[in-house]
């Protein structure tokens, strides 16, 4: 991948670090009802906020010894 790929990564990282991914995620389909591309959008977030707190779940879990 190139430079400014790793650079969009990176801030897209850091901003659902900094907002939390349910913020994150209201904004880009706030985004997608403006362009008109709410469908595809909101099957997107809702599948990454799902792995979102699926993942963090895990690392909570782990973090306490759980299995």
């Amino acid at each position: 991948m190139g430079i400014l790929t790793w650079i969009i990564v990176a801030i897209v990282i850091l901003a659902v670090l900094g907002l939390g991914w349910d913020n994150f995620f209201a904004g880009v389909k706030k985004g997608a009802d403006r362009i008109g591309i709410t469908s595809l959008i909101e099957n997107a977030t809702d599948s990454a906020t799902e792995m979102a707190k699926n993942a963090s779940r895990e690392i909570i879990g782990k973090s306490f010894g759980e299995q």
